[in-house]
């Protein structure tokens, strides 16, 4: 009997023993899920913010929308026009937004103003839950504060959560920092500027330019580009109006003008295309913040409708007609529009920003105003009809150089910290 009751003494112990183990082995492998699932949540933070980077205009629930005039990189980040420097708008680095996984399996999410972040609202019944979170922030200073800050670049900081209230993870004396799961991912994002070697004249065409008696419109008083008015690969065009011709201050008009380039004039089609973007036209077109639009007869309506929505790169896939008299784009709004075919201009109409065509340009300016504020480039030829004008603004070919285009990842910089 003695012997009996030792074996089952022994036994107990071992029991208990290996219970203690498996506790132990549970919470390493509680701990396991949490951080991993914080970690995969950072991750989504950053590729999220990526997206809303590129995408259009938002409400103050990150919801894409024609009733907001104002974009996620303008509600959080400010880019110099003239040095590409990117800043955040609330310096100190705090958070800017978050997003929160409900029990539905959605996405909760809240963009205010830079200023006035607060807890985003969820029901009692998610709080009472595992329900991941995450929250991003800006800040070019907070990695490495001595160093110079780089044009065009920034920091961005996601932290993920498995609270489904982020300031739980942010605040670690609420008395859960011990049973929850925080990672923070922090990568360099950079802006691939939308036109990255700008034209110096308002108007570039490979070949030939023709227009009727009226002459055609240019005008550039830019120093920076000497005032030059056209680029041309083509033969001399005739019919030029001296009084339709605007250049530097004491400049005879007419010197302004470049006529049969042969650089310009020999160069393939893709190697223009390459000489102003820096990229091939294929890889232009993939680009995050590029928008491909399908055009009906008038052109002009969907690409008011994606203007409207926030979008600022647009390619048209095919010949393009724009037949209204309306105004796109603005001096610090313009717009990058690319045709890859022929397009055709009818009618009085404000553009301001970018149209290059990789096709022929027609455009009939009646007798109303019918003027492009920034600059033209074509492919092929280019003929206009009636009033056309054509203005070089140095301020709008900076907005399209240092403030437009597609945020990335620079590769390898989450180890760069």
């Amino acid at each position: 009997m003695i012997v009996v009751m030792v074996l089952f003494f022994i036994m107990a112990m071992m029991a208990a023993f290996a219970n203690r183990n498996l506790l132990f082995e549970q919470r390493i492998a509680s701990n396991y899920y949490r951080s991993s699932v914080s970690a995969e949540v950072a991750d989504a933070g950053i590729e999220w913010t990526l997206a809303m980077l590129n995408g259009a205009n938002v409400d103050g629930a990150c919801r894409a929308t024609a009733a907001s005039t104002v974009s996620f990189r303008d509600r959080y980040l400010t880019i110099d026009r003239d040095t590409r420097v990117i800043s955040a708008i609330d310096s100190s680095g705090a958070v800017s937004s978050s997003c929160v996984h409900n029990a539905v399996s959605d996405w909760v999410c809240q963009c205010p103003d830079a200023t006035a972040w607060a807890e985003v609202d969820n029901s009692a019944a998610n709080q009472n839950r595992m329900q991941p979170s995450f929250t991003i922030a800006f800040n070019n200073a907070i990695i490495r504060p001595l160093a110079p800050i780089s044009p065009g670049v920034i920091k961005l900081v996601a932290g993920g959560c498995n609270s489904s209230l982020p300031g739980n993870c942010t605040n670690i004396t609420t008395g859960m920092a011990g049973s929850l799961g925080m990672s923070n991912v922090t990568i360099t994002v950079a802006l691939v500027s939308a036109l990255k070697m700008p034209p110096a004249a308002p108007l570039t065409v490979k070949g030939a330019v023709a227009m009727d008696a009226v002459g055609l419109g240019l005008h550039n008083t830019d120093p920076r580009s000497n005032g030059l008015l056209m680029v041309s690969g083509g033969l001399p065009a005739s019919g030029w109006v001296d009084a339709r011709l605007d250049s530097l201050p004491g400049t005879p008009p007419r010197q302004a003008l470049i006529e049969g380039d042969q650089e310009l004039g020999n160069a393939t089609s893709n190697q223009m295309f390459a000489k102003f973007f820096g990229m091939s036209p294929e890889r232009y077109r993939d680009q995050p913040a590029v928008r491909q639009i399908t055009c009906g007869a008038n052109c002009m309506v969907e690409l008011l409708a994606a203007y409207n929505l926030g979008v600022r790169i647009a390619w048209i896939a095919g010949d393009m007609t724009l037949s209204a008299n309306q105004i796109l784009g603005s001096a610090t709004a313009p717009m990058v529009v690319i045709a890859t075919g022929n397009v055709a201009i009818q009618g009085a109409m404000q553009l301001t920003g970018l149209l290059y065509a990789r096709g022929n340009v027609i455009w009939d300016g009646g007798t109303g105003l019918s003027m492009l504020t920034g600059a033209l480039i074509t492919e092929r030829n280019f003929t206009s009809t009636g009033a056309v004008d054509i203005l070089y603004q140095g301020a709008v070919i900076d907005e399209l150089k240092n403030r437009t285009g597609s945020f990335v990842r620079v590769p390898g910089s989450w180890f760069d910290q």
